[in-house]
């Protein structure tokens, strides 16, 4: 490790459940006295500040998206066979791979996900969301994340892999699971077991949707991304399985926190809640002021290729580095106000999906998502009430995503 600057008093720690659920107040104190602080319960150097967090993720040449590499350096043991068949998926992630790898994936990924595919999908989403609105109870509390912000992307997706709606939660579990290998989940019992179970079955199922394409395609996307050619050539089985899961993990839970962060900032400033109710040309800005005001993820991981200053820090190789992409966009050298929500708000050069070459493919869709589901919601209900207290409601722990696990509330 290189020489870090600890400082006692200043001291981020993941897995304490206050930081979890408002990690506000140590990030601003972060940014303003240590912004490559160095994490002695991470073991890692926690980045915060805006501009030091765009220096890192621009130069994928110095910190490097490959980051699977500390997690099989640190595999208990005994557990190395359930670690294998795990990472044989995780490994054709493009998030986790740097050029030439990354770029040829993301060219394939590009083919069929882009601005134009997620535009002709803004009415089934819409369709989609009037089914679960219609669902929902008037005038009673309900749980917001479980019957709505999970369901409706996670049905979108659905959809765009020609996967029974039925199956969501099914599939959803299974990811979930998955996760466990690379996410924050100290205390959580049988992590590897439960790992290696959930990517045995989400490979099943893609692997059994990527035969059937291959003998009859059908024109949808996964048909297109089979056919798919870049310099001549295709993309392997083991790489359109593991980019679904890719797709299936990131365009669900990142979506479903966007939705769960956003109504939880309207409930907390009733104030702009009203002003959205009586000015619905709002609703894009808005979308965009709620994902830099509690973004959906909470930090991109990267790994140190050479001895580099970052700041006044000297950072060593194969060192990791988060950056806080919720820390960025709260940075008051960049935004006016930041720790105000402000829907009107127009210069908003938020990160909340990253920047440089790893930029999020999906973003354009979580935008329409969002944008589709308060335009609706709004046609239904005029005040949000919460239903317990923000202080007991629990946060996900993860290093990756950030959102309330659950969100009781009552709309009228």
């Amino acid at each position: 490790m290189s020489n870090p600057a600890i400082i006692s008093e200043l001291i981020y720690d993941p897995s304490c459940p206050d930081t979890l659920r408002n990690p506000h107040a140590i990030f601003a104190r972060l940014r303003a006295e240590d912004p490559v602080h160095w994490s002695e319960a991470m073991s890692a150097w926690i980045v915060t500040s805006y501009d030091l967090s765009t220096e890192v993720l621009i130069s994928s040449d110095i910190y490097s998206a490959e980051r699977l590499a500390p997690i099989r350096n640190h595999i208990p043991i005994g557990a190395a066979d359930t670690a294998k068949e795990i990472l044989k998926w995780l490994d054709h992630w493009m998030v986790f791979r740097d050029p030439p790898d990354h770029t040829r994936l993301r060219r394939h990924m590009a083919t069929v996900l882009n601005a134009k595919v997620f535009e002709a999908m803004r009415e089934s989403v819409r369709d989609i969301t009037r089914i679960l609105i219609n669902e929902l109870p008037k005038g009673e509390t309900f749980d917001f994340v479980k019957d709505f912000a999970i369901m409706l992307p996670g049905m979108v997706i659905m959809d765009l892999f020609g996967i029974d709606r039925s199956r969501l939660l099914e599939v959803k579990g299974w990811s979930d699971d998955m996760m466990l290998f690379i996410g924050s989940s100290r205390g959580v019992e049988n992590k590897y077991e439960r790992a290696k179970r959930g990517a045995r079955e989400m490979g099943t199922l893609f692997q059994n949707l990527v035969a059937d394409r291959r003998r009859e395609p059908n024109g949808d996307i996964l048909s297109q991304l089979i056919q798919s050619k870049i310099n001549g050539e295709g993309m392997s089985d083991e790489e359109l399985v593991g980019s679904m899961m890719m797709v299936l993990n990131g365009g669900h839970e990142t979506t479903a926190n966007l939705l769960s962060n956003s109504m939880l900032a309207l409930a907390q400033n009733p104030e702009q809640a009203k002003l959205l109710v009586n000015n619905h040309d709002l609703v894009p800005s808005a979308v965009d002021e709620f994902l830099r005001y509690d973004s959906p993820v909470l930090s991109l991981g990267r790994i140190v290729t050479e001895d580099v200053e970052l700041g006044d820090k000297q950072l060593t190789k194969g060192e990791r580095v988060f950056t806080m992409l919720v820390a960025a966009n709260r940075d008051e050298e960049i935004f006016d106000k930041p720790n105000s929500l402000d829907i009107t708000r127009t210069d908003n050069p938020h990160m909340a999906f990253g920047k440089g070459g790893h930029f999020c493919m999906g973003g354009p869709l979580a935008r329409i998502e969002a944008q589709v589901a308060f335009e609706e919601l709004l046609q239904h209900f005029t005040s949000i009430e919460l239903q317990e207290d923000v202080n007991n409601i629990p946060w996900i722990n993860s290093m990756v995503t950030r959102g309330p696990t659950r969100l009781p509330i009552k709309l009228k």
